[in-house]
């Protein structure tokens, strides 16, 4: 057997150092080259789930990161951000903000945004229980939009760019009332925030984005049957591009099958209506209605495998998907309801791969044990954060690479999703935590450490760095 030989081989413009084994690549162990940044999160007062980074977003030379817990109820949350070129945190908070959580960030049309997953406190103008988001300015101050409490939109989880409007997704306060249910999607014109320069600015006109009643003599924008589809998926997590536009995932995307039988699986409770199977769990966003509206169940196909011997109760939210190649990559956290809220809040449980025509399709990764966690893309590759718990409780964290031309749809099968082969291994490190989020800005990677449910924080919230 040939002796061992430590390799660099270019790709590109990354340089990936590790050992060739036969025919395995193993990445470097890079653990002891890791730099421990601190923990702000520690240091703002989180604890427990709240100390989760759940996300690292690079924004011009600095790197924000995300932190709380809506189920915890653990804001206010300052912002944090690290400046990559210094090498060091900025000396305060660029701002605090009134939630119990920033669970992601989105940049848009160049700038950052903030939705606002659940809000902290009480307000005096009622805005609390009304559209709410934030936005960084060219000038590096934010501005907080809200509106008043005409639609009880409490919660805004998600933000995107269409057309010229800004598209808001959460839910209502009262986002499954049969006689007087509130939108859970909103849109405004995005020239109506072009000049906002304070600190507030209430939002003027905005309209909802989602049609909840049928209609009436006079006509409606939609038919009864959408509208009670729009009802029953009126209560969203995620917006995400899929391969013919853009959509929103709803509180019914689950491992479950199409057709549940009714009782005691989707009415645990009377005052969710069970009509029009199958329970929308996405809707699409309508362009000529400028609206979101549920697709005929048989124009697209599941998003995730039907896995009845998972919890089927529980909410999967696609954590900022992408498309790449011709392929769809989601990492799939949770969100639930009643007793296993707080235990599975914003958890990771599922990575997918989908194709345009046909179904979403589990990854297994050249580690089988490895989860997904989070995808980025860079240049003609697609990066997978991954973790394996080992034995001892704690952790094998890996970045996997693909190459833009094995994202093909030729490639996608129902065993693996991909062929396991189809992953490079770039590098690998032992931790105490799972490593929530990552980041890379020029020739460096930034890890965000978490914790998994109810488990011992240990070091989560910690921001590691590896030049």
């Amino acid at each position: 057997m040939k002796r061992l030989a430590r390799l660099r081989v270019r790709i590109g413009c990354f340089i990936f150092a590790g050992l060739w084994v036969g025919q395995t690549w193993a990445a470097e162990d890079v653990s002891h080259r890791l730099t421990d940044l601190g923990n702000k999160a520690q240091a703002s007062g989180q604890r427990g789930v709240g100390l989760n980074l759940w996300d690292l977003q690079p924004f011009g030379d600095r790197l924000f990161i995300a932190m709380g817990s809506t189920s915890h109820d653990t804001g206010p949350i300052p912002v944090w951000a690290y400046d990559h070129g210094r090498g060091q945190w900025i000396d305060e908070p660029e701002v605090t903000i009134e939630q119990e959580a920033i669970e992601l960030y989105r940049v848009l049309d160049g700038q950052l945004y903030i939705p606002a997953a659940d809000p902290k406190g009480s307000s005096e103008d009622g805005s609390n229980d009304g559209i709410k988001f934030y936005r960084r300015g060219e000038n590096g101050r934010w501005t907080q939009f809200y509106s008043v409490r005409a639609l009880h939109t409490a919660h805004i989880r998600d933000l995107a760019i269409d057309d010229g409007q800004i598209l808001g997704v959460g839910n209502s306060r009262r986002p499954h009332d049969l006689l007087n249910a509130k939108p859970g999607a909103v849109a405004l014109n995005l020239a109506m925030l072009s000049n906002a320069s304070a600190s507030r600015e209430q939002l003027a006109l905005f309209r909802p984005a989602i049609s909840l009643v049928p209609p009436g003599p006079t006509g409606g924008r939609v038919d009864a049957d959408t509208s009670q589809r729009n009802r029953i998926g009126n209560w969203f997590f995620a917006l995400f591009e899929l391969h013919d536009g853009l959509y929103a995932s709803t509180r019914w995307l689950s491992w479950a099958p199409d057709h549940p039988d009714e009782a005691g699986f989707y009415r645990p409770r009377m005052d969710y209506p069970p009509q029009v199977p199958p329970f929308p769990a996405i809707l699409r966003w309508d362009r000529d209605l400028s609206e979101f509206v549920a697709p005929p169940p048989e124009t697209l196909d599941r998003l995730v495998p039907v896995s009845p011997e998972r919890n089927t109760q529980l909410t999967l939210r696609p954590f900022k998907p992408t498309l790449f190649g011709e392929l769809w990559f989601a990492p799939m956290r949770t969100q639930a309801l009643g007793a296993s809220y707080l235990e599975m809040y914003n958890q990771s449980v599922d990575f997918i791969v989908k194709a345009a025509d046909g179904p979403g399709r589990r990854v297994t990764l050249p580690d089988p044990e490895a989860l997904g966690e989070a995808v980025l893309v860079e240049g003609d590759r697609l990066f997978v954060l991954a973790n394996t718990r080992l034995s001892d409780g704690t952790y094998r964290v890996r970045v996997y690479a693909l190459n833009r031309q094995a994202a093909k749809a030729d490639q996608v099968n129902p065993a693996t999703g991909l062929a396991p082969g189809a992953w490079r291994s770039v590098l690998q490190f032992e931790s105490t935590n799972l490593a929530r989020s990552f980041a890379r800005m020029g020739g460096t990677w930034y890890f965000g450490l978490g914790v998994a449910g109810t488990d011992s924080p240990k070091r989560a919230g910690a921001l590691l760095r590896l030049d």
